[in-house]
Formats: C-alpha cells, structure tokens, sequence
C-alpha cells in the first residue's frame, strides 16, 4: 500500500481545507512515494506550516528497499499535523498497531474512534471491498473523514476495480455529508517518465442539470490505459454505513437520498482539487458526461509512438532479465565457492585423520 504524489497532493489540500487532528488510522503501512525535497514542496505549495525540519527513513515497509530514503509514513504525517497516527493490518509483520481483519468483524474499541481514516490500495486488493469500506466508516468519529484511492482499470494484480461511480453511490446512499470523487488516467503504471507518460486528475461531479431539473448522474468513466479512483468523504449526523446502493440505470422513481446528497455534496464549501498556479494543459475525455472535468496534470508528456512505447518497455524487460541473470550467477559463482571450500576442508579432515592412523601404527 503506498501514498505517492498525487495521493499526498489531495492530502495536504485536504488539510489546507480543514487540518486532519485527533487520530489517523492507516489501513496498512504505507509506501510513501515523493522524498523530503517533495514532500516540503508540496507544503509550501498549498501553504501549509510544516511542524518537523526532519523525516524518519521507513525501516518497516517491506517494499521499502535497504539504503533508500523512503519517508517513513507517519513522519509524512508529523511534518504537517500533530494528530496521532497508527496502522492497521492483517498480521504485525510492519509494525501494525492493530492487528484484524478490517472486512470481518472490528474490534469494539475502534469502532467511532478515529478523525481520519485512508486508504492507499488495500480496497483494491481484498475480496470484499463493500465489508471494508462499511467497517471504514464504523470507525470514524462523526464529522470524520474517509479517504480512499484504488486502482479502477488497468492493473492486473488487482482483485476488484473501484469505479469512482462505486464509491460516489455508497456516500450518496449512506448521506455523507459531503464526498469529493476524483478520476485519474495515465499511459503506462504510474505515469513512467521513460515510457512517455503523466498522469491526468479530474473531479467527478455528483449532479447534471437536465431540461427536467437537476439528476444524480453517474461518472461512466472509460479510461484506456490505467486508471484510478480516489475520494475524501466526510460523515455528518445522518451518515449511515450500511445501505446498498442500486446503480441509476435501475433506481427509476426512487431518487433518494441519492439527490439530496448530490445536491449537498456539490454544494459543499470543500474545495475540487487544483495545483496552484498551474494552467490547466488540453487533457483527453475519459467520460461522455459532463459532470467528468479536468482539475490537474502531474509530470510533463513525453509524445511518442506506439512502436516506441513498445521498444521502451521491451529494453527495460531486457535490462530487467539481465540483472536477474546477473544475480543468478554471482549467486551460483558464490555457491560453488563454498562447495569447493567445503570439499578442501573435508580432503583435509581425511588427510589428517589418515596421518593421525599412520602415526598410531
């Protein structure tokens, strides 16, 4: 699980909106991906005071590599926010500070706990994405907030794909007092520099004026290539956890709460996410809908055909497989040193121990 730059973007413009204090709950530990350089950036960019001049290096992620400076994922959140921070998993094996399985049954004493709960890829990844977002939103205290990304095409490891519209129906459904659902796509997994690609943001309005008044409308976003879902909602007195949500082909007269909390989550004073000062590039349509609009660019394209994309990618596997090749064999050279090693010293056993029998004749 991992917080890279556009997640830890829509988390600090979160917070430049309305700081996240009290306790954070991790849904795992999390890879973050931007550096000290980065992350400090990112603060002055949305103007938020940074509290630590420091970061703590991640010794307890395994995709953490040994030397890297990988920011440990709470000393991301020290360095903007005096809230405490902790870290829920399925085994200890990073340090978990609460150990369950958060699509069973939670332990009494998280439930309406937390201010802050985020997910950075576990909803993707567990067989029963509805169990767990339900069980997210048990543990936040009232007026607290989800926030969520996912992968919805594009990645194959991945056991379900998280729509945006997926998400926007069960905070609609459940009366979140506002929810903010965003779409983004890129050419190649995480936006490869090498392959050509950047990755493009956009906001996912929850309402459409028609010439009959204003409709709930879906996103029915179509992304080639990659694509992800993320989204910051915020429960209120009213929020409910357990509802199912029937998709609007099939609602027919049964519009709410589906429009009442469209209405609200549109006319919300919480910002849609923009990178200060940037002037929005010509980005490509992902939906038919018109409520699907660009908000942010992250990384410069880098035009190039698709024969070349594919020699790209070709070359890196090569360089991939080299390596490895290169691995095997020192390690093979390595294990017969120490065969060879192993058969010096028993000859030597066997010598002495014949000289030993000579000498007792």
């Amino acid at each position: 699980m991992g917080l890279g730059h556009i997640e830890v973007n829509l988390i600090v413009h979160e917070h430049a909106h309305r700081p996240i204090e009290g306790e954070i709950l991790a849904i795992g530990r999390q890879q973050i991906g931007p550096n000290a350089n980065d992350i400090r950036d990112i603060l002055q960019r949305y103007g938020v005071e940074r509290r630590t001049s420091s970061f703590e290096i991640d010794t307890l992620n395994t995709h953490s590599h040994a030397g890297s400076e990988t920011i440990l994922d709470s000393s991301l959140f020290r360095s903007f926010s005096g809230a405490k921070y902790f870290v829920a998993d399925i085994n200890p094996y990073e340090g978990a500070d609460f150990v369950f399985d958060v699509c069973k049954d939670v332990p009494a004493h998280l439930l309406g706990r937390f201010d802050f709960i985020l997910d950075g890829g576990s909803l993707d990844n567990i067989f029963d994405p509805l169990a767990m977002v339900r069980n997210m939103t048990r543990m936040l205290k009232p007026g607290g907030r989800l926030f969520i990304y996912a992968w919805s095409s594009g990645f194959p490891t991945a056991y379900v794909k998280i729509t945006p519209d997926w998400v926007m129906d069960y905070c609609l459904v459940n009366e979140f007092a506002d929810a903010k659902v965003y779409a983004s796509r890129c050419d190649m997994p995480f936006g490869d520099p090498h392959l050509g690609g950047c990755v493009d943001l956009y906001h996912c309005r929850a309402t459409a004026e028609t010439p009959n008044g204003v409709i709930a409308e879906a996103a029915h976003v179509r992304v080639q290539g990659y694509g992800s879902t993320y989204c910051i909602a915020e429960t209120g007195r009213h929020t409910t956890w357990d509802r199912i949500a029937v998709q609007k082909h099939y609602r027919g007269s049964a519009i709410e709460p589906y429009l009442t909390s469209a209405m609200r989550f549109d006319g919300s004073s919480r910002p849609i996410f923009a990178l200060p000062g940037q002037s929005l590039p010509e980005m490509p349509v992902i939906s038919d809908q018109p409520t699907v609009v660009p908000v942010a660019r992250f990384g410069t394209p880098n035009p190039i055909t698709a024969e070349e994309m594919i020699a790209r990618r070709l070359d890196q596997i090569a360089t991939g497989n080299r390596l490895i090749a290169n691995q095997i064999d020192a390690g093979l050279g390595t294990l017969w040193n120490r065969i060879y090693q192993q058969g010096q010293e028993q000859s030597k056993q066997v010598y002495d121990y014949n000289q030993n029998v000579q000498s007792i004749r």
